[in-house]
């Protein structure tokens, strides 16, 4: 699985993200729309589909409460047509971890120290990856640990995610 080198933190990025996701949306819309000039017959499926993949694609980039909103949807059977429930439903076990060298250097960063100076060994690839964090293997004095690492920046990602929600939802 390919692994994440950044995660977007700032208003701007999060946002732009967002606004090339909606792009990608519009996008299946006109293809759907041209076909079924084309063929009457054509159902919304594949859109679904389409839709379902990028909106899941630009979540799980994002991470944080934009990714923890995936999750919650995909336990919601009956709310949204199946492709999307299917693909959300990934977010619960299937998302990009940070590559080795972020996950370093975020250790660092909080810990003041390397995984390899406080543990005797660290598996430098996550066991599992999720909205907010990931959790990695290791041992210390003969026991198995599983440390949990928190993503950098999604603290601040989860406010900025909110600001940019909250003047949609107060309407």
């Amino acid at each position: 699985m390919k692994t994440l080198d950044k995660i977007p933190t700032g208003k701007i990025e999060r946002a732009s993200k967002l606004v090339k996701t909606g792009a990608k949306i519009g996008g299946n819309y006109a293809k759907y729309f041209g076909k079924k000039i084309i063929n009457p017959e054509t159902t919304k499926d594949e859109l679904n589909e389409d839709n379902a993949a990028d909106i899941y694609d630009g979540l799980k980039s994002l991470k944080g409460s934009a990714l923890k909103v995936a999750q919650m949807l995909s336990m919601e059977k009956n709310l949204l047509p199946n492709a999307y429930v299917e693909k959300f439903s990934l977010s619960q076990f299937s998302v990009p971890p940070l590559s080795a060298p972020l996950v370093r250097k975020t250790f660092k960063k909080y810990l003041g120290k390397f995984p390899e100076e406080v543990f005797d060994s660290f598996e430098k690839d996550s066991i599992n990856a999720a909205s907010i964090g990931q959790v990695h293997k290791a041992t210390k004095n003969g026991k198995t640990l599983a440390v949990k690492i928190q993503y950098p920046g999604v603290a601040q990602s989860i406010s900025i995610d909110l600001a940019i929600v909250k003047p949609i939802a107060i309407r």
